[in-house]
C-alpha cells in the first residue's frame, strides 16, 4: 500500500496550479497555447493546473520562461506580485 502524501504537499501542489493558471490567464494564453510552448500536451497543463500532478523543475522553469514570469511567483507562497509589472528581469518586492 503506497504511502499517503502529506497535507502540506497536496496544499502545495494547489498553491502551485493556481498561480500557473492564474499568470497563464493573464497572459492571455489557452492551455494549449502554453502546452505548444513549452512542448506538452494540453492535459498536461491541466493536470499540474489542478493539482493531479506535480510538474518537476524542469517543466516549472519552461512554464516560467514561457509565461515571462520569475520561476519564485510560481513556487514562492510569500509573494504577492502585481502581474502586470512582473517579467522575469524584475525582482519580485517581498
Amino acid at each position: 500500500m503506497p504511502e499517503q502524501e502529506p497535507d502540506w504537499s497536496a496544499l502545495r501542489r494547489r498553491a502551485i496550479g493556481e498561480r500557473i493558471r492564474t499568470v497563464r490567464r493573464h497572459r492571455e494564453l489557452t492551455q494549449e497555447q502554453l502546452a505548444h510552448t513549452i512542448g506538452v500536451d494540453r492535459r498536461s497543463i491541466h493536470r499540474w493546473e489542478t493539482a493531479q500532478r506535480d510538474p518537476v523543475l524542469s517543466m516549472l522553469i519552461l512554464i516560467a520562461d514561457a509565461l515571462d514570469v520569475p520561476l519564485t511567483l510560481l513556487v514562492d507562497n510569500s509573494l504577492e506580485v502585481d502581474l502586470r509589472q512582473a517579467r522575469r528581469d524584475e525582482r519580485p518586492q517581498r
